[in-house]
């Protein structure tokens, strides 16, 4: 799933489009992709003709900010992914018009596009149809359930803050980090990079962290995250940016989906995956200790 960096990379692209531009048409294959409203005619109705003003993120969320006051939320979910271009149906399928990375196969699977009066498209290729859309007023942003419970952005926490978070709270260590609650956009490839380079195993038990292990965590989290951004993103499956291509941060992977591979610490450690409360984690074994 794509996870804050990922988002950010497709933020900041989107951002260099769409602003300024309205929405004349939109298509999808998938009526279900919509929750608020509840169809897709309704989608339509109260879409089409919107202008966008800027695009922004929300944890794992793609905001498009509309000059109605309204916010469109775009969740990627598994195997989603937007993409910027132009695409034509050929009455099976949609194709695209440019010579450019969106003819990689992972772009194939499209199930939205959203026509603009530039006559380029956003479109979500997403092959498992998971992603989500909702258009929601401010007035409705409070009641929804996913957006009013996520916990704060890694990115703009103080050192102080963080602690605070660690207040109280007890957990398996990777999970806590994982959960959207606690804090937003961290996933299974960021939480697994973030533990190898803190040392820490990812069954550790966070109210047995010292502050100098959560301190650690801060600045991992912060150089891992940053660095994947300017990276544009790990594209281990199925992600791509916007443009089509694949981000590199998965170059610089040094725990996740490297099972079997020696530790790139040359401490001997060979990285092993578990599983932990249904998730997989990838640690080394040697320097990744188990704090309880």
């Amino acid at each position: 799933m794509p996870e804050l960096p990922e988002v950010q990379t497709t933020v900041n692209a989107l951002r260099k489009h769409l602003p300024g531009l309205s929405v004349t048409d939109l298509w999808t294959d998938w009526p279900r992709i919509t929750r608020y409203p509840s169809s897709i005619k309704k989608l339509r109705q109260k879409l089409i003709g919107q202008k966008i003003i800027d695009v922004t993120r929300r944890a794992k969320y793609i905001v498009m900010k509309l000059q109605s006051k309204g916010r469109l939320f775009v969740h990627q979910k598994m195997s989603g992914h937007l993409l910027y271009g132009k695409w034509n149906y050929d009455g099976r399928q949609w194709v695209s018009a440019l010579a450019s990375d969106h003819l990689d196969p992972k772009n194939r699977f499209i199930r939205l596009i959203i026509s603009l009066d530039n006559g380029y498209q956003v479109a979500l290729a997403d092959q498992r149809r998971f992603g989500k859309i909702m258009l929601t007023d401010d007035a409705r942003l409070p009641p929804i359930k996913e957006i009013r419970e996520l916990g704060p952005e890694p990115l703009k926490l103080s050192g102080t803050k963080f602690r605070q978070l660690f207040t109280q709270k007890r957990g398996a260590l990777k999970q806590t980090l994982m959960n959207p609650r606690f804090i937003a956009g961290i996933g299974n490839i960021y939480a697994d990079e973030i533990l190898w380079a803190t040392d820490l195993h990812p069954a550790s038990r966070i109210e047995a962290l010292p502050k100098t292990d959560i301190d650690r965590i801060y600045g991992a989290m912060r150089r891992i995250l940053r660095a994947a951004i300017r990276r544009q993103g790990s594209s281990t499956d199925d992600y791509r940016t916007p443009s089509g291509a694949k981000g590199s941060f998965q170059l610089l992977h040094r725990a996740y989906h490297r099972t079997g591979e020696l530790c790139s610490r040359q401490d001997g450690g060979i990285i092993e995956r578990v599983r932990l409360a249904g998730r997989s984690a990838h640690f080394c074994p040697v320097h990744q200790r188990q704090i309880s």
